[in-house]
Order: C-alpha cells, then structure tokens, then sequence
C-alpha cells in the first residue's frame, strides 16, 4: 500500500509539474498575440498524437468499455472548455494571476469526490482546501 501511495503521489507531483510549465508555456505562445483557439487547436492535434502513442505503448490496443464512451466525451468538452477559457485569460492576462485560479478546480474536486463518492472529508483535508484556496484568492488579487 505505501508503495503504491508513493507512486501515486509522484505522478501528481509530475502532473504538478507538467502543468505549471505547460501554463508558462501557453503564456510565452499567446503573448504574441497568437488566437487562443488556434493555440489549443494545434496543441489539441499533438495531445491526440501522445495519447494514441501511449495507448499503443501501454496498452496495445484500445479497450473502449462503456464508462468510456459514457464519461470520455463529456470529460473532454469540460477540459476543452476550461482549457479553452484559460488560454483567452492567459491571452490578455498575467500567468502568475489566472493560472492559479483556474486551477482551484481542486476545490469542486474535492467537493465533488465528498459527495458523490462518499471519500473521507477530515478536518485536516478541510483545512488544507480553505488555506490552499485562500492562497489562490491572495494571489489573484492587485498589489
């Protein structure tokens, strides 16, 4: 069980990573005054290449189950939409501000995992979403 917590962890910290640089990087791209749909169309063209790729590496072929088809779609209008929202803030905005906010998506998460899946709300889990939000709301706002 430690081991696979361990592992877990490490792919979040990985996913942590991978997604504030991948929000500098969109920043860099926009400041150009390049279309934000534009932007998540190609970026959209070479996330499908890598996912197919890895599901060539990892699984051999696809395994489309019912959950998929049912959940996949509406999953990715929600990350297309969100992202797509992200890019025409980072368009006009700072990275350090709008990058934060949106991904205080953690919070419905959370929110959400409580009530739907029934996981344990604790009083430190509790604690750590207000804080971690209210340093999210610092920082987005003017100095």
């Amino acid at each position: 069980m430690v081991d696979r917590v361990k592992s877990e962890l490490l792919f979040a910290v990985f996913a942590m990573i991978s997604v504030g640089v991948a929000d500098v990087l969109r920043r860099r791209g926009l400041m150009s005054g390049s279309s934000p749909v534009t932007y998540m169309a190609v970026e959209t063209g070479f996330m499908t290449l890598f996912a197919f790729v890895a599901m060539l590496l990892l699984e051999g072929r696809p395994n489309l189950t019912k959950s998929i088809v049912t959940y996949s779609p509406v999953t990715g209008f929600l990350v297309f939409a969100g992202i797509l929202a992200l890019l025409m803030a980072l368009g006009g905005g700072e990275a350090s501000r709008y990058s934060p906010v949106a991904r205080l998506g953690f919070v419905v998460t959370f929110l959400l995992a409580v009530f739907v899946f029934g996981e344990e709300l604790t009083v430190p889990k509790g604690i750590g979403v207000i804080m971690a939000a209210g340093a999210v709301f610092l920082l987005s706002l003017d100095s």
